[in-house]
């Protein structure tokens, strides 16, 4: 049945909107036409009332216009942004988008229903609702939505997951490959979210493993051989005939989640010889893998290997075989001799990075000898080596008080938080004055750790100056403030009490319902009755602008070290996302900021002011989630949960299944992707250019 004939939605729609006129210059209902002007005029609407999360009646009403639309544009961004709402008691509405007429209108119908059942209800129609497209549905494209979609659902019952499974497991084999990498998706997803409650039926292992034997070096037969593996080691079902061909398979990444599987697979012959094979591959990601396996499972063949990959022509591996090599060996010599020749050679204006990943590792293996190098780490002019230095001194004991109680008043927030968790770890509560000292910060993400250590404080001011600190940051108004202040307000629940009630009862309307919630939490705590909070969803900032991005297609990022990558961006799928980007890049605010967190083999992350999780832009950024898959060169938003990005872009250097339907992608990587994979932590950003059509 076909939207457009849906009588209820349209009277509910035309009530609604006869009792509100234009909130956009003219009739919404002929706004939602064919004319470009008046098109555009309608989408800024809705994007105005998707930022908004539709929490007033007109912009819901403006939403649900969108989607009885004759304009399959129109109607493709209307049921995206309600999927985006997550909202169960949206989901019939989204669902009659099933039977769209346009296969692009059915495929973001589909993903955005997908999205409305995450927070609970019953699935139970939803799911034989899918199941039927499945099987009746021409179009490849979109069979392979329904299919990843399916698998994705947060079954509560186990008998309808393994039908999904079983039907899924049929559209493995088919001959599109559009349907076979959604099919395989979706069992990707059954077997890494659902498999500790209903493990992977013999079949489906059965038909994943063929899955690897199939050729073809296009994207998608590359990220169906992926993920089949990667459901292969999810359910732990890796055996050494399916890991020795991965091994051999042409594609770097079906190769690292081969090497992957010789980690975690149990009782596996042969083993041995495959991490000795995949130490040597031509792929550094493959490279790296193989160390952590052999870290696990080759240590009683001594430390030669980790040794020889310290001078891996990879950074990343090199790095990681210093910290391996922290752990020592049971066997062969010490590399302690070895690992201290590369700490004692850091200086003041050379690269950094194997120096204070070499003392990290000396501190485990030898206390006296790091001691000895410590104080040109601590005294260094680069702030990741002193915080490095901090770290060591955490594994030196009693020794190192006076040296961590120098670096908790270190000008870098970050080298504080380091060294004030060891010297709690160190003195107990005996460091409270310290840590009492520290909350003058400006850092979230001090503030947050110092609020975490001061658990079981018995000092009777604590409660007083954390409520001083919990006003100071709240009068910022700033959004980014929330970890700390909801930090400090968890703490404030465990050392205050009643007579503290009168000043914590005003943050019952603040701004954020987290902290608000908070607040209710430490207030019935203290009086003994239920205290709810007033606050119930998150302010909304200035509206973004369509005009203002519908023309940029790229941008070019420069390293300060000189290297470059280019990046396409997706206005029409992530609008308000790239808005912000856009807007602060032109502003120079990226410039000289570093990307401060670096995981091999999974992502970058870069963009903030203070070079870590918790200090970045202002408002929160509201997450735009898509069709687009987190793979490998996919850029993110970085959040702390729903709806709470801050400007801080991270990269996949992997594909990263896990992260898609729950982070914003707003751009790809095109040009420069080894420029990326080379970065370093503590390496800075020299410009972004925004480049437009």
């Amino acid at each position: 049945m076909s939207v457009l004939s849906n009588q209820p939605s349209r009277v509910f729609v035309a009530c609604v909107l006869a009792a509100v006129v234009p909130v956009i210059g003219m009739p919404i209902e002929s706004a939602a036409q064919d004319s470009s002007v008046e098109t555009l005029t309608f989408r800024q609407a809705m994007l105005v009332a998707e930022d908004s999360r539709a929490t007033d009646p007109v912009s819901l009403a403006t939403l649900l216009t969108g989607i009885e639309s004759p304009n399959e544009e129109i109607q493709k961004i209307a049921v995206r942004a309600l999927g985006r709402l997550e909202r169960f008691d949206l989901s019939n509405r989204i669902a009659r988008l099933l039977e769209a007429d346009q296969p692009a209108v059915r495929r973001e119908a589909i993903n955005a229903l997908g999205q409305s059942l995450q927070r609970g209800g019953d699935l139970s129609v939803y799911v034989s609702m899918l199941l039927a497209r499945l099987k009746e549905e021409k179009d490849p494209e979109v069979q392979g939505v329904v299919a990843e979609t399916l698998g994705r659902l947060p079954y509560l019952d186990s008998q309808t997951l393994q039908r999904v499974e079983l039907m899924l497991g049929s559209f493995v084999s088919s001959v599109d490959p559009a349907v076979r990498l959604g099919a395989v998706d979706g069992l990707e997803a059954i077997a890494r979210l659902r498999g500790d409650q209903t493990p992977l039926a013999d079949q489906t292992i059965a038909q994943l493993r063929v899955v690897l034997t199939t050729s073809g070096s296009d994207e998608k037969a590359l990220r169906t051989r992926r993920l089949a593996l990667a459901a292969l080691n999810a359910s732990g079902s890796g055996d050494v005939g399916t890991i020795s061909a991965a091994l051999d398979d042409s594609d770097a990444q079906t190769r690292r989640l081969a090497t992957l599987a010789l980690l975690d697979a149990d009782d596996l012959p042969e083993r041995q010889l495959l991490i000795e094979k995949a130490l040597t591959d031509r792929s550094a990601m493959v490279r790296f893998d193989a160390l952590v396996a052999y870290g696990e499972h080759g240590r009683l063949r001594g430390c030669n290997s980790l040794v020889d990959a310290v001078e891996d022509q990879s950074s990343h591996v090199s790095l990681r075989a210093l910290d391996l090599l922290g752990e020592g060996c049971p066997t062969g010599p010490s590399p302690t001799s070895f690992v201290a020749s590369i700490a004692g050679g850091l200086n003041r204006d050379g690269d950094w990075h194997r120096p204070v990943h070499a003392l990290v590792a000396l501190s485990k293996l030898n206390q006296n000898r790091a001691a000895g190098l410590l104080p040109r780490f601590v005294e260094h002019p680069v702030w990741q080596v002193r915080m490095y230095g901090a770290r060591a001194a955490t594994q030196l004991g009693p020794a190192s008080g006076v040296m961590l109680a120098e670096l908790a008043d270190d000008p870098n927030a970050n080298v504080r938080g380091v060294a004030l968790r060891g010297l709690v770890a160190l003195e107990g509560h005996a460091a409270d004055d310290v840590l009492l000292q520290a909350l003058v910060s400006d850092d979230y993400g001090l503030l947050r750790t110092v609020a975490n250590l001061l658990e079981g404080s018995p000092d009777r001011r604590t409660p007083t100056i954390l409520l001083s600190t919990l006003a100071r940051l709240t009068a910022s108004a700033r959004d980014t403030s929330r970890d700390a202040r909801v930090a400090i307000l968890q703490r404030l629940k465990e050392l205050g009490s009643r007579r503290n009630a009168g000043v914590l009862r005003p943050y019952l309307e603040d701004p954020d319902p987290r902290v608000a919630a908070t607040a209710a939490e430490a207030l019935s705590e203290w009086t003994g009755q239920t205290v709810l909070a007033r606050t119930s969803r998150l302010r909304t900032g200035k509206p973004p602008s369509l005009e203002a991005v519908i023309g940029l297609i790229g941008a070019h990022v420069r390293m300060v070290n000189g290297a470059e990558f280019q990046l396409t961006l997706f206005p029409e799928e992530a609008p308000a996302t790239v808005e912000r980007f856009s807007q602060l890049a032109r502003k120079g605010y990226y410039d000289t900021l570093t990307f401060h967190r670096v995981v091999p083999n999974f992502v970058i992350q870069g963009g903030s002011p203070g070079a870590n999780e918790f200090m970045g832009d202002g408002p929160y950024m509201r997450d735009e989630l898509g069709l687009r898959p987190h793979v490998r060169g996919a850029v993110g938003i970085s959040t702390r949960g729903r709806d709470t990005g801050d400007a801080q872009i991270f990269i996949n250097l992997v594909d990263n299944p896990r992260l898609d339907h729950n982070f914003t992608v707003f751009a790809q990587v095109t040009a420069g992707m080894n420029a990326v994979d080379a970065i370093l932590e503590g390496d800075a950003i020299d410009r972004i250019e925004i480049i437009e059509r």
